[in-house]
């Protein structure tokens, strides 16, 4: 029996000390350094996709884990309006100026490797403020709604800074049931502390 409960403890040991080590090994990020708590500051400039104009974000995070990352942001976009002239008329789409604040979730599928992909999620709210000239003569500042999804991939520079990029769409409605969707592809860095 004393041999048996030995032969076991030469088997069990050595395995509790390989699963504590990977325990260790998983608890560190990609730069070797102990999981902790990390904030972190981001800043994005985007290229509509849909309509002639730009966007500029600003995020300030917490990240509990290397894969996880909650983010409040502030987003601000531009559009230029689009007026198409025919010989019997015109069409018209009016842009506008976009702000919103909004609260963002991100999970990384592979947080330690190279290139992380994940998936965003968020909702916030804002104002738009509509272009005013002589094809749209009047102003109507609205309050809105922003909700957005996508996916994107992360991109380690230093150890503490890196590069990103994803894909949202973007989908806002007023106070008068007006809605709008973009789908900006955004780029930019980020610096974790």
């Amino acid at each position: 029996m004393k041999r048996r409960i030995a032969r076991i403890g030469r088997l069990v040991i050595p395995m509790l000390l390989l699963e504590l080590s990977a325990a260790v090994a998983s608890a560190q990020d990609a730069s070797g350094e102990a999981r902790r708590l990390r904030w972190t500051i981001e800043r994005a400039a985007v290229v509509q996709l849909d309509y002639t104009g730009t966007i500029q974000s600003v995020a300030f995070g917490f990240a509990p884990t290397r894969s996880l990352t909650f983010l409040i942001g502030a987003e601000r976009s531009r559009t230029e309006d689009e007026i198409e002239v025919y010989p019997d008329g015109y069409a018209s789409e009016r842009g506008g100026l976009v702000e919103f604040v909004s609260a963002e979730l991100r999970y990384a599928f592979f947080a330690n490797k190279r290139v992380s992909p994940y998936l965003v999620g968020g909702a916030g709210g804002g104002v738009e403020r509509p272009n005013v000239n002589k094809f749209f003569p009047h102003a109507s500042d609205s309050n809105i709604v922003a909700i957005y999804y996508g996916a994107g991939a992360r991109i380690p520079i230093h150890r503490r800074l890196d590069a990103f990029v994803d894909w949202r769409l973007i989908i806002t409605a007023d106070e008068g049931s007006e809605m709008a969707v973009l789908g900006p592809l955004r780029g930019g860095i980020a610096f974790r502390f």
